[in-house]
């Protein structure tokens, strides 16, 4: 396809648009056209001259877009695969904008695991009713010598464990691969035939495990009864990975202590859901990758990936489509 003829696409609301994207991107176009689109239902009459894109593109218009050679996704997540599988034999590179979610995700988990501990929702339900609250010293907790088991130990869970460092907490990160070289921040690193072991010594178990046909609901009874009684459960990762009827009967029966979810398997969460009424959990709406300078982030990427593309050299973050990440 002629570059003249031609289309880079940045695909994003208005109020989402980085500033003088137009110009960044065109000046990195290497002849193509540029154009920006923030009405998604326009998408349609530019699919034939679309050769690469960036932003939200919705998954069905991939299988009719027949010039595309790469798409790079604003987002980490790419368990959509699963709902369109026409797109994984669509021949086009799919890059992820991983690598911008570890600051504000391990904040996020941190925020909540003090939360937690330090007993910050009841504190702050009572100062709304004017309540002061009466605790006792073993009614509170601290992170220094507790054990966190990072299940889907990458780049988010390498900057967990850095925080996790100056805690005073010990780190196990589990991943698919061996490790090839020690963790600069101490943690231990194993895999997951070892993972049963790894539950019973844990005293906080997190997933960041991507959504793949591999993780769909692996958290379920089996491993809730490998951990330890007074454990908590953190998801931050997918909440299909979850079996949540079994999380729901682990936690009403005290197989682990509590659980603190970032994301649940139906969003939004529907209000018959019993995971609203638990006592020992504390919930947020799937927002721990949110970040006030996330779009220039993901941005970057782009524009980084488009000069390698431009210069025929690997992209940052590609995709295996058929195992969603």
């Amino acid at each position: 396809m002629n570059t003249e003829n031609s289309l880079i696409v940045l695909a994003l609301p208005e109020q989402r648009i980085p500033q003088d994207a137009q110009k960044r991107l065109q000046d990195r176009a290497a002849g193509r056209k540029v154009m920006i689109v923030t009405d998604k239902g326009k998408l349609d009459s530019l699919l034939d001259q679309i050769e690469i894109v960036g932003g939200e593109f919705p998954p069905p218009l991939i299988a009719r877009s027949p010039n595309l050679k790469w798409y790079q996704s604003w987002y980490a997540g790419a368990d959509w695969l699963q709902k369109f599988p026409e797109t994984k034999t669509h021949p086009f590179v799919l890059t992820n904008s991983s690598g911008i979610h570890g600051v504000q995700m391990s904040e996020h988990l941190f925020g909540m695991l003090i939360s937690w501990y330090r007993k910050f929702p009841a504190a702050f339900t009572a100062q709304g009713r004017h309540e002061w609250l009466t605790f006792t010293y073993p009614d509170m907790d601290v992170l220094a010598g507790k054990t966190m088991l990072i299940i889907g130990y990458g780049t988010i869970g390498k900057r967990v464990a850095r925080i996790a460092q100056a805690f005073e907490m010990k780190v196990v990160g589990v991943k698919r691969s061996p490790a090839t070289e020690q963790d600069p921040y101490g943690a231990t690193q194993d895999v997951f035939a070892n993972l049963n072991k790894r539950l019973a010594e844990a005293d906080i178990v997190v997933n960041i495990l991507p959504l793949t046909a591999e993780t769909k609901g692996l958290f379920n009874r089996t491993i809730f009864q490998a951990m330890k009684k007074d454990a908590i459960f953190v998801n931050i990762g997918r909440g299909g990975s979850v079996n949540e009827e079994d999380l729901v009967d682990a936690l009403k029966k005290g197989t682990i202590k509590g659980a603190l979810l970032d994301v649940t398997v139906e969003e939004p969460l529907p209000a018959s859901s019993p995971l609203w009424d638990l006592p020992n959990l504390m919930l947020t709406s799937h927002f721990s990758g949110f970040h006030p300078q996330y779009d220039e982030l993901a941005f970057q990427v782009f524009l980084e990936n488009l000069e390698r593309y431009n210069r025929g050299e690997s992209l940052r973050n590609v995709i295996d489509k058929n195992l969603g990440y």
